[in-house]
């Protein structure tokens, strides 16, 4: 299945605004991760973080930190959603 375009996920025209707002000061090494408060060093991935509700920006983060909270999000929802199996007779 292709990936959606970065407007139906959510990263359209403000998110992409934003983050060329931020991207001269995580350029020039200005910037700590908004996450885990290191800096984000030149030439280092980084993304525009935002809430877990997706209601605000949080500002940068380096990638590492973003995408392993967005995969610790993810893997909640997928685990809660999952039926408990029913055997038809017990072990």
């Amino acid at each position: 299945m292709a990936k959606a375009n970065t407007t139906a996920r959510g990263y359209g025209h403000a998110h992409q605004k934003l983050r060329e707002q931020w991207r001269p000061k995580v350029d020039a090494g200005l910037v700590d991760c908004a996450k885990c408060d290191q800096p984000i060093n030149p030439g280092d991935p980084w993304d525009l973080g935002h809430t877990d509700d997706r209601t605000a920006y949080t500002g940068p983060e380096c990638q590492h930190c973003n995408r392993s909270a967005g995969g610790r999000n993810g893997a909640a929802v997928t685990n809660g959603k999952r039926v408990e199996l029913r055997h038809s007779r017990r072990w």
